[in-house]
């Protein structure tokens, strides 16, 4: 009897097994997944790196060097503090092209990245060339410099960074185009009524000062 009985239980067990896995295997799926999706941020979310200064870099065509990019990244760590306070100055160049010469979606998709991100009020600092200095003024995105900066004799809503210090840092590489430098329209839009926009902002317009008064506060390459 015992034996039978010892037969049944696992009869019953594999059949239960069986039962919740036919029924349930959806649900299941979807909870394992989920699980795992949370795993995966959680963990992510403590082993990324944290950035100091988040900057859009537009362009008319994409940069094919990415030590060029790479470059921007290293000297403008010359010039930003330590926001996140972990001991690096991490600096993250966001190239975006918008030059007419590409495809129509993809310069469509990359201007609604920059104003996404400029609505987000993440990306407060913005570098251009010629072709994105005119399409970020047409597009009324950069604040008015001689306003943030009362006390100095910056004009109009861009600094040229040309033939300054900043481009003859050991951490450039040659440059061969317009390089300018400005910040995004902040005052009277809604990103000036949220909290991290305003530290991110003011972030950005002192890494921008220290950058027009050539102001070294990091030594080295702090991105490496």
């Amino acid at each position: 009897m015992s034996e039978y009985q010892r037969e049944a239980d696992k009869y019953v067990k594999d059949k239960w097994y069986k039962n919740i896995w036919y029924h349930y295997k959806i649900p299941i799926c979807l909870i394992g997944f989920f699980a795992f999706a949370l795993f995966f941020f959680a963990y992510s979310s403590v082993t990324k790196e944290k950035i100091d200064l988040y900057v859009m870099y537009i362009t008319e065509d994409p940069e094919v060097y990415t030590e060029k990019v790479n470059a921007l990244e290293s000297t403008l760590s010359l010039y930003t503090e330590d926001k996140t306070g972990d001991g690096e100055i991490v600096v993250f160049v966001d190239n975006i092209f918008i030059g007419d010469d590409h495809e129509d979606d993809v310069v469509y998709q990359n201007k609604e990245r920059i104003m996404t991100a400029l609505r987000a009020g993440s990306c407060m600092l913005i570098l251009c060339d010629g072709e994105g200095l005119e399409y970020m003024t047409n597009a009324e995105a950069l604040c008015d410099l001689s306003e943030e900066f009362p006390d100095t004799d910056l004009d109009g809503n861009y600094y040229t960074l040309n033939e300054t210090s900043f481009m003859q840092k050991d951490t450039m590489v040659d440059w061969n185009n317009d390089l300018y430098i400005s910040l995004r329209l902040y005052k009277g839009t809604v990103a000036e009524l949220i909290p991290s926009s305003q530290v991110n902002f003011e972030h950005a317009k002192t890494t921008v000062s220290n950058v027009i008064s050539d102001n070294v506060i990091n030594i080295g390459d702090s991105n490496e």
